[in-house]
């Protein structure tokens, strides 16, 4: 597809619900009350990554040759107002036609076998006070707080002499549930261990009794009390806590907060791991630990002082644990998790897939685990339990049989978690699975391509050269042992690794990560290392001493000329574009070729961590693809890459990343499999290895990490920049370190081979720079069209809305109207979500509540009043019953209690001029706001005014050189929630679209370096981005 000004607009609105939220749509959210159900989305990858990132509440996900097929918990209504955006959703149903609804009534119609609520009596907050009264040699009952409704929040310890024996004195396990309300299964798993244990001791049970004399075992049956008895009374599939989030006295779907997301550990770290919309199900609360069930919780870990937890969930088979907030980042006490976890080959509880809960689920931020690991020291667990022969989702079947079935199937990990507390670094596992000392790779197959869980390399480009390993923190000392040639043994220091800018260091209980330096080697040389500590020795692995050149920067050559995709004649082809340019520049230079290095992605600290600055290009690579594997799979070297290159960026690493399709292959714009073991099989080849097979888009928003938060590209816009004859058009430099410097593609003196492009929206421009300073990013370069909607209309400033929903943002000014009258004219472009949001020009006489909206009499405006009217946007901005009245589901009057509607919607196709006229207020004044008006989810690129003129003069202005004409910026009308982002005055540059896109350590370009024009201009271009890098 080929560049159009609708290009970009398809391209960014069919990836929006940038961080937006479904909230319930229609009726009063009251309404939608005990209206839950599961439904099914079948979509393309673009649409999975819109619903994923508008907070939806995303059971499971599935791969499937269209895209991907989400299980989501929606209301009627907001099923609807899917359906109605083009989203294929339908009630999901089992076997036998049944919804999870419909499995949910009928379990209360007929009376439960199985469930008990918290209130009734003999429910779970009864059985907690009986079985501590019963049996005070092991029981102790512990009320950690209380809900917001009253609830008690209660903990018990088993063990010996419960009550003497002091908290925390004991290597102690906490085994908690239904945090998420809805998951009954987790609450009835997590009962019957409690009484397993309880009734083993009382029997005689050598092993439980062994256990309990040694061991301290907490239960939190219910830690979310409140939640739960909604579950009963209300709404079956209720997930969050009860919080009153808009204090109106009432629990609708606006309400409650995620116990789940609500730690402080990442809380808030970005708009994809949890939500700052109150109506998400994902909604993470006003502050970190604002909660009661979260204050519980950490009260609890802090009293017992645990080794481990196991936080049980449902539904899904999988077994999760740390870290979580970012994929493929595994702890340092990984060793421990993999031994009592295993891996989907062999997991610990059977049909489970254990891993890394980023990796197999999706990332999280705020999480138990991830805070219990990190500011705990407690290695933590989520075993998400399954959906029993119903498929029900959470309506498990309130079946004896089945329930008793699932708790034995997860009992052997549970008892292997108490058993391993006395010592978490050699854990007890009914796998077979050993730690040991010294982990220079990790034994996961699964993990073999992160770098932080494999720290051997081939290749070396320096001396001195740092290496690591993963050593047991009770071996003490580290000592580093290297042979050159295989010559002498040599002896070296080693010092714990603290950790990078973001990551690395701080889930390290048991394991560290020791680093060490290789010195006295020359290119040639082979290697061999390995390290001793504590009477142990590590494996050892040999690496080739490649350069040691010193200079500051790398060119890693990334085109797969030895791949698939497309299949090309030799290479590298492109790398003489780069060279020249560096040496034009009198830039030292050292090249890694990923293809003539055995197809080996160029290692962050063998390698990439020699220079300060790292230009890795892709030339006309399109998909990272081994030899005659076909479409749909890639490379697991795709992923490898572009980790290591994070690991770089992590310990301070700076990279320009270029290319034809530079980031392509990790966006929603393509779906590729990728086999993430050792094996790296083709994906498509074998049933077996498609099922353990991963997007190579990532989890989450399936948007690639890297791009998003390192790279400063949080969407990419396939062909925004491609001409309709196939060129590329030009790019205008516009900030740093670009500013004011223009380019061309494709002259005669360049590799000719520019025919895509890619745009990028910006990180800050999603999620401002104020709110999220670790993800700085900015325009340095953009996309020249000529006569485009989303440049300045004249001169160099104008006012841009930015991209939010649930916002009511206004350009507000008072205007003396003379006798005779006047008129005020503007320009305007704009790309709303086309019938459900809205620009107007809102009027009043100066300070009074006679509130309407103008026509634009150059028939730009029309009283239609879309669809979000009858949906019931007035719940978000009550100002609109000045202009709307509501008739019945789905019309609405144009008049409302003041004045009329008068608006525009949808996209503008560039820039068109309204006037409106003021004569209604002559003799006055009059209050006059431009609104853009946006509803509960789906964004367009928003608003841009310029030029605005009143035919008296005052007010008169096209924002140059910060003049704002007396125009103000004024924020949402009473009864709105603030904007989370307002109307700024700004340049092009503002317009979060760049065609490169900067962030302090990194520049990443939507074309190939090698195409600039010429041989001139691109030493100038690269002159420019080393300043940059090198700073």
């Amino acid at each position: 597809m080929r560049f159009t000004p609708k290009r970009l607009v398809v391209g960014v609105a069919s990836l929006a619900l940038l961080f937006s939220v479904l909230s319930p749509i229609g009726a009063n959210a009251a309404e939608d009350d005990g209206a839950l159900d599961m439904y099914t989305a079948d979509v393309s990858t673009e649409q999975a990554a819109e619903l994923v990132a508008g907070g939806l509440d995303v059971a499971a996900s599935r791969v499937t040759d269209a895209g991907v097929s989400l299980d989501v918990v929606l209301s009627e209504a907001e099923a609807k107002a899917l359906q109605d955006r083009g989203v294929d959703v339908r009630v999901k149903k089992n076997k036998d036609g049944k919804s999870a609804k419909q499995l949910a009534e009928e379990q209360a119609a007929s009376g439960y076998d199985v469930w008990r609520s918290w209130d009734e009596a003999g429910g779970i907050r009864d059985e907690l006070y009986s079985l501590a009264k019963k049996n005070p040699q092991i029981v102790k009952l512990e009320v950690l707080g209380h809900t917001a409704q009253g609830r008690e929040i209660i903990a018990v310890k088993l063990t010996q002499a419960a009550k003497p024996t002091p908290d925390g004195t004991r290597p102690a396990v906490v085994y908690s549930s239904t945090q998420h309300a809805r998951e009954w299964i987790s609450t009835e798993v997590n009962r019957r261990l409690m009484n397993y244990y309880i009734d083993g001791w009382k029997s005689g049970d050598q092993e439980v009794k062994r256990i309990l004399k040694n061991n301290e075992l907490w239960f939190l049956l219910v830690a979310n009390p409140d939640g739960y008895q909604y579950t009963f009374d209300h709404e079956r599939l209720w997930r969050k806590n009860l919080r009153d989030n808009d204090g109106d006295g009432q629990i609708t779907r606006a309400d409650g907060v995620d116990p789940n997301r609500n730690f402080p550990e990442h809380f808030g770290f970005d708009e994809e791991g949890s939500s700052a919309q109150i109506s998400s199900d994902t909604y993470r609360g006003p502050s970190a630990a604002s909660e009661p069930e979260t204050q519980a919780m950490i009260s609890l870990l802090d009293r017992s002082k645990a080794e481990f937890q196991v936080n049980y969930h449902s539904f899904g088979q999988w077994l999760l644990y740390p870290e979580g907030w970012q994929t493929g980042t595994p702890s340092a006490d990984d060793p421990i998790y993999y031994a009592l976890s295993g891996n989907r080959d062999d997991p610990a509880i059977p049909d489970f897939e254990p891993g890394l809960s980023s990796d197999v689920l999706y990332v999280t931020n705020g999480e138990t685990t991830d805070f219990a690991h990190s500011q705990q020291g407690t290695l933590a667990w989520t075993p998400e339990l399954g959906e029993g022969d119903q498929e029900g989702g959470f309506v498990f079947p309130d079946d004896e049989a089945q329930v008793q079935a699932e708790f034995e199937r997860a009992l052997p990990f549970a008892l292997d978690v108490a058993k391993s507390a006395a010592d978490p670094a050699d854990p007890v596992s009914h796998l077979g699975i050993e730690t040991k000392p010294f982990y220079l790779k990790s034994d996961d197959t699964y993990k073999y391509g992160l770098p932080q869980s494999n720290f051997t390399f081939q290749y070396s480009y320096g001396d001195p050269q740092e290496v690591r390993v993963l050593a047991r923190r009770d071996l003490g000392d580290v000592t580093l042992k290297y042979s050159i040639n295989g010559g002498p043994a040599v002896s070296a220091p080693t010092e714990e690794w603290t950790g990078g800018d973001r990551y690395g260091g701080s889930t390290s209980v048991y394991y560290r990560v020791m680093s060490g330096l290789v010195t006295g080697t020359s290119p040639g040389d082979s290697v061999e290392v390995w390290f001793e500590g504590g009477g142990a020795t590590s494996e050892s692995f040999t690496y080739q001493a490649v350069e040691e050149t010193g200079n500051d920067v790398l060119v890693v050559a990334n085109e797969d000329y030895t791949g698939a995709s497309p299949v090309q004649a030799g290479g590298p082809n492109y790398l003489d574009s780069y060279t020249a340019a560096l040496q034009a520049n009198g830039t030292g230079y050292d090249v890694y070729d990923v293809d003539a290095r055995a197809r080996t992605a160029s290692d962050a600290l063998g390698v990439l961590s020699h220079y300060d600055a790292v230009i890795w290009y892709t030339g006309d690579d399109v998909i990272t693809r081994e030899p005659g594997w076909v479409g749909g799979n890639a490379s697991r070297l795709a992923m490898d890459q572009i980790l290591e290159v994070r690991d770089f960026l992590n310990e301070g690493g700076k990279v320009l990343y270029t290319g034809r399709y530079a980031g392509f292959q990790f966006s929603t714009n393509t779906q590729q499999l990728y086999d993430p073991t050792a094996a790296n099989q083709q994906c498509t080849s074998d049933a077996d290895v498609l099922a353990r097979c991963r997007l190579l888009g990532g989890s989450g928003d399936l948007t690639n990490d890297t791009l998003q938060y390192w790279l400063g590209a949080y969407l990419v816009v396939s062909d925004a920049g491609t001409t309709e004859a196939g060129g590329l058009l030009d790019v205008l430099g516009v900030d740093t370190p670009f500013t004011g410097f223009d380019w061309g593609f494709n002259g005669a003196d360049s590799a000719g081979n520019q025919d895509h492009s890619d745009s990028f929206i910006t990180t800050s421009g999603i999620l401002p720079t104020s709110q999220y300073p670790q993800f700085e990013s900015w325009v340095a370069g953009r996309w020249d069209r000529e006569g485009g909607p989303y440049s300045p209309h004249a001169g160099d400033a104008y006012v841009y809305s930015q991209i939010s929903d649930v916002s009511y943002k206004r350009l507000t000014r008072t205007i003396d109207v003379p006798a005779g009258g006047a008129t005020l004219s503007f320009w305007t472009s704009y790309d709303t979500e086309a019938d459900w949001d809205h620009l107007a020009v809102e009027a009043r006489t100066a300070g009074a509540d006679d509130w309407t909206t103008l026509p634009d009499v150059n028939g730009n405006t029309s009283q239609s009043t879309g669809d979000s009217c009858p949906a019931g946007w007035n719940e978000l901005h009550p100002q609109l019953d000045h202009y709307q009245t509501v008739v019945d589901a789905t019309t609405c009057d144009p008049t409302g209690t003041t004045g009329e509607w008068n608006a525009a919607s949808g996209n503008s196709g560039g820039w068109q001029q309204w006037s409106v006229d003021l004569s209604a207020y002559a003799g006055g004044q009059v209050d006059v706001s431009i609104a853009y008006i946006s509803d509960w989810a789906t964004q367009g690129l928003g608003v841009f005014v310029d030029d605005i003129e009143v035919s008296t003069g005052q007010g008169t202005t096209s924002f140059e050189n910060g003049d704002t004409g007396g125009w103000e910026i004024s924020g949402p009308p009473e009864g709105s929630a603030p904007n989370s982002n307002d109307f700024v005055v700004t340049t092009a540059a503002g317009f979060p679209e760049a065609a490169v896109v900067a962030t302090p350590h990194s520049l990443f370009s939507g074309f190939g370096f090698e195409g600039i024009s010429d041989a001139a201009t691109r030493a100038e271009w690269m002159q420019r981005a080393l300043e940059h890098l090198l700073d």
